[in-house]
């Protein structure tokens, strides 16, 4: 997978930009009482074609969660991890996570860790790319299923990064992609904020919608053709206000920090 910057040209696009330059030179030349005009026309019609090739991104919100499956330690690992301009220490994570950790000191094993990060336009996709410092005997796929929980995937790994898999330098820091959405207004406007959750074995659409409080109906349309019981891949899990989860009543709209 290929991601690209998030101007993209087509060469068709590019081929007539070059013909016009191209008349535009040459009526000059024969031409010179219409130049003024002529190089007008020029320029709109550049500024027309540049207009239908922007970018396919659209970013309706700033912030996003991920479900980090933490399987032992502390929120610390999680914050160097997945540092960002809104996660810098352990703290930052407890008032997402007010319903299942009451220390930073203290994370039960097996817990599920919301983590805040930004939602960025990236070429032509939504998500935001961390740093990670490689250690002796990391592989893109120890990265993406153990360091980053099944955030992300091998094959990102190895398209943001230049090393090949199997020669990846022990001093080398690595670009790390983990998708994020900002939902879809044609399916519902209630929600501003969205989970990017990767699937494991024991979760389903039922159990999702019973931990989260969102109608199965709902889960499906922002995840169409989605089985969620695949025990692999992501889906995003709509949240509302600022904060997800941050009451115990989540048969209601009190799910909500204030």
């Amino acid at each position: 997978m290929v991601f690209q910057f998030n101007i993209r040209i087509p060469f068709w696009i590019l081929d007539i930009v070059f013909l016009l330059n191209r008349l535009h030179k040459v009526c000059t030349l024969y031409h010179p009482m219409e130049n003024r005009f002529r190089f007008s026309v020029f320029f709109m019609l550049w500024a027309i074609l540049l207009s239908s090739a922007e970018s396919k991104c659209r970013r309706d919100c700033d912030l996003a969660l991920a479900s980090y499956y933490l399987t032992g330690g502390d929120l610390t690992y999680i914050s160097k991890l997945m540092e960002s301009a809104v996660l810098s220490k352990p703290e930052d994570l407890l008032p997402y996570n007010t319903e299942t950790i009451k220390n930073k000191d203290q994370v039960p094993a097996f817990t599920r860790v919301n983590v805040p990060f930004p939602c960025d336009c990236i070429g032509d996709f939504l998500g935001h790319i961390f740093k990670y410092e490689v250690v002796s005997g990391d592989t893109y796929i120890s990265i993406a299923t153990q360091n980053y929980s099944d955030l992300t995937t091998a094959q990102l790994l190895q398209s943001f990064n230049s090393y090949s898999p199997t020669a990846i330098p022990d001093t080398a820091t690595l670009d790390v992609f983990i998708n994020c959405s900002c939902g879809n207004s044609e399916v519902s406007k209630d929600y501003g904020l969205f989970i990017t959750y990767p699937l494991r074995p024991e979760d389903s659409l039922q159990s999702i919608a019973n931990k989260t409080g969102i109608e199965s109906d709902l889960l499906l349309k922002y995840n169409p053709g989605v089985n969620f019981s695949q025990g692999s891949g992501l889906v995003y899990i709509p949240g509302k206000g600022t904060f997800w989860l941050c009451s115990s009543d989540l048969s209601s709209d009190k799910n909500l920090c204030i």
